[in-house]
């Protein structure tokens, strides 16, 4: 067998046991991230099409997306075979904003975006898998708070620049 088979054997073997492994207790402060759905995912009407991002060909779709505070951004692993993660932050740096746990194909997730930021998010099992959701104040509410402290910033930025080592 050569070693290119090996390797790929050993990664879907890997990527196989993340999903079935039990998920990790969260934390007294934390909220308990939310369950994926198993129904299979519904049509978007139109005024929803711009809150729900597809997995498909190892991609987020759209590669980024901008929303208001209190938007709900539906991911739904509706194209792709294999099981995937949606999980706030970048490789190496999960920002722990929120984490879908496994989604295998045809399960989705839902995150509520309470905060104005910029939430980059990636797949945990396939981590060139990338993306971000911009999240924008609603329009007429009250001004931007003067203090930048006011808006946490959702991801910290990586050490590594996006590379993987």
């Amino acid at each position: 067998m050569s070693r290119d088979r090996r390797i790929l054997i050993l990664t879907i073997g890997l990527a196989l046991a993340a999903c079935a492994a039990p998920a990790a207790s969260p934390t007294p402060t934390a909220p308990a991230p939310p369950t994926p759905t198993t129904a299979p995912p519904p049509s978007p009407s139109p005024a929803a099409q711009g809150t729900q991002v597809t997995i498909r060909n190892f991609a987020f779709q759209p590669a980024e997306l901008e929303v208001e505070v209190g938007t709900t951004v539906e991911w739904v692993n509706g194209e792709d075979s294999i099981p995937h993660t949606v999980t706030s932050g970048t490789p190496g740096y999960p920002a722990g904003a929120f984490d879908s746990g496994c989604l295998r194909p045809g399960d989705s997730f839902r995150f509520t975006f309470q905060q104005p930021g910029t939430y980059e998010y990636f797949c945990s099992i396939h981590t060139r898998m990338r993306s971000r959701i911009i999240v924008k104040p609603k329009l007429g509410s009250e001004a931007a708070p003067s203090d930048p402290s006011a808006y946490p910033s959702p991801t910290p930025a990586p050490s590594n620049y996006g590379y993987d080592y």
